[in-house]
């Protein structure tokens, strides 16, 4: 499934020069001056960069990972280019080891919605795990208002309310709440959660998305 899945992401990297433009995430950039000097990110899906060569410009050590060779490269070529501390490889969340009470932030931004139930829970306690005390986390996934949630059981197998397999792709599809997302960190210090619907022109044909953005604290 992971080969799949990785040609999937670099079919769609090939297809544009940007797949999700250079800008940060608002939020993240919002919340900068809430992480300690010299603090370390990790960025889960780290794509080409946009935030992670962000939180280097401030001077944080950042590492990433990606499923596709392609987000890798462009990442690394833009780090280098503008002299910045970035290490990225190419490896799946689901066998990366995150080493605990290391990092001061953790992005996961577009990943969470492509793994079952049971696997989002066991890279949400991974991620809480490599957070230092005090440290951030923060999740951009798209939420069950999504337009394309209401057209899924029609077109994918249903293994739960909002998670459905794509059986073409091998690849699966969730859908998350508000209340499952704040959920999963009910015991964390809400800084920021926010749902949007708006029109992404950055890759294919214009199209909405509506999503959720959490930003919370560890105690």
């Amino acid at each position: 499934m992971t080969k799949i899945k990785q040609n999937i992401w670099e079919k769609e990297y090939k297809n544009v020069d940007s797949l999700w433009g250079f800008n940060p995430n608002s939020i993240l950039s919002q919340y900068v001056e809430m992480l300690p000097e010299n603090g370390e990110v990790l960025d889960i899906g780290i794509g080409e960069g946009r935030n992670a060569l962000f939180f280097a410009k401030q001077g944080f050590a950042v590492e990433g990972i990606d499923i596709s060779e392609t987000a890798i490269e462009r990442c690394l070529e833009l780090s280098k280019e503008h002299n910045l501390n970035v290490k990225a490889k190419v490896q799946d969340i689901t066998s990366f080891e995150i080493e605990p009470n290391k990092y001061s932030l953790i992005i996961l931004s577009n990943v969470l919605n492509f793994f079952p139930d049971d696997d989002i829970k066991i890279i949400i306690e991974k991620v809480k795990n490599g957070l230092l005390k005090n440290g951030l986390v923060y999740i951009n996934v798209f939420d069950d208002k999504e337009p394309g949630r209401k057209k899924a059981p029609e077109k994918y197998e249903q293994l739960a309310e909002h998670t459905f397999y794509n059986e073409r792709l091998n690849m699966f599809l969730h859908y998350f709440t508000r209340s499952e997302l704040e959920g999963f960190f009910a015991d964390y210090k809400m800084i920021s959660l926010s749902q949007s619907y708006s029109l992404d022109i950055s890759h294919g044909q214009p199209h909405f998305h509506s999503t959720l953005e959490i930003m919370s604290q560890k105690p």
